[in-house]
């Protein structure tokens, strides 16, 4: 068992005006594997794992607005700005099938490479969105005076989504590249770094002209036990 760090990889055409981060995110992964050696040089790792994965994004958009009437419904004319900040956490579950070849320079020591098979089995989405206004209304009273009155408020919006809704945009396998350094400590205690890039889209979505993917990149620190030792 042990834990991953997402950092992906996105593409937006065409470029938009306010640019989302890249979804990044830690969580974790455990799972059984077993050793076959064909020599003591050359191996194969066969894995079973659930990798429990998180991308965390974030779009900022910040105006400064004269006179607008739209915000205000026709009740005034606002001047100042409004900064507007949307969150994604988006979680997602796969079944991960690794099969790396193993090459062993030293006792205990192991490089490892191979292809990485992820099956999405499910997931969710919260959204939070926020707008902070800043400034001054002005309009008339009952009376036909001209006043303004100041404004300095945030508004607050969270949504939730789970199951297929909340990974309908995402791809059902995600075929992977793998490498990595391992060590087993001759009482069976077993190490492993990892890297994982992504060789098919993870996420697509189009809207409209817009269309957004994404390719998994993928850090993994594990801790085991490789029974019988070395």
């Amino acid at each position: 068992m042990g834990t991953n760090y997402l950092i992906a990889s996105q593409k937006i055409q065409p470029d938009p005006k306010d640019t989302p981060t890249n979804p990044k995110g830690l969580g974790m992964v455990f799972g059984p594997y077993i050793e076959i050696p064909f020599s003591d040089l050359v191996g194969i790792r066969p894995e079973l794992g659930f990798s429990f994965r998180r991308g965390k994004s974030e779009t900022t958009n910040n105006m400064s607005l004269t006179n607008n009437t739209e915000v205000t419904g026709g009740n005034g004319a606002y001047t100042g700005t409004r900064d507007y900040k949307l969150e994604n956490d988006q979680r997602l579950t796969y079944f991960q099938l690794n099969a790396p070849l193993t090459l062993a320079p030293t006792e205990g020591l192991r490089i490892m490479f191979g292809p990485s098979l992820n099956f999405l089995m499910g997931g969710r989405s919260n959204v939070d969105e926020t707008y902070t206004w800043k400034g001054n209304i002005t309009g008339q009273n009952q009376q036909g005076q001209q006043v303004t009155v100041p404004i300095d408020e945030q508004n607050f919006e969270s949504s939730k989504k789970k199951g297929s809704a909340a990974i309908k945009d995402f791809k059902k396998a995600d075929i992977a590249g793998m490498a990595g350094i391992g060590y087993t400590l001759p009482v069976g205690f077993d190490m492993d770094l990892r890297f994982y890039r992504g060789l098919t889209t993870t996420y697509d979505r189009s809207e409209g002209n817009a269309r957004t993917r994404f390719w998994t990149n993928l850090v993994e620190f594990s801790v085991g036990w490789t029974f019988g030792g070395k």
